[in-house]
């Protein structure tokens, strides 16, 4: 079973997202992740959750519903909100190419660590054990270059008790 998800992912047709933020509780709480699918624009419908770029800040990743489907000359254009919000996002989203990715189905709690890794205290605890491991790295390698060489493999060594050839 770990093994079909990890081939769906790899292959990109699903990807996995931690919830961020409580605008789309209770059915997707903070700290859960959210599976999502890749599926065809022509196949999105009012009420489907889907995952897009959020247009005032095209960094940064949305999950929320489609309350909106409307057709333009430059393809689908949708209007989205939050499950808790009580009102639409300030903004409409044009969909562009020929796929999406909509939400198929959430594990709530596994992503607190995504949760915390993105807040300001996980990433500085990150950049510190990055640090660390870069440290670590350089160190041992200074301690293998400083260290006298041994064969270690017994060759031409004479242990106690060992019988010479006659």
């Amino acid at each position: 079973m770990l093994g079909l998800a990890v081939v769906a992912v790899a292959t990109g047709r699903y990807q996995v997202r931690p919830v961020l933020s409580g605008s789309m509780e209770p059915g997707l709480p903070v700290g859960g992740i959210v599976i999502i699918e890749r599926v065809p624009i022509a196949d999105l419908q009012v009420r489907d959750v889907v995952v897009f770029h959020r247009p005032d800040r095209p960094d940064e990743l949305v999950v929320h519903r489609i309350i909106a489907l409307t057709q333009s000359a430059n393809g689908p254009v949708i209007q989205t909100q939050g499950d808790a919000n009580t009102i639409p996002d300030p903004w409409t989203v044009s969909l562009r190419g020929t796929a999406a990715y909509r939400a198929t189905f959430t594990l709530p709690v596994i992503g607190y660590a995504a949760v915390w890794a993105h807040g300001p205290t996980g990433r500085a605890a990150l950049n510190v054990v990055g640090l660390l491991l870069v440290l670590g790295a350089v160190a041992g390698g200074l301690f293998r270059r400083l260290r006298p060489a041994t064969s270690g493999d017994g060759v031409g060594e004479q242990r106690v008790g060992d019988q010479l050839p006659a």
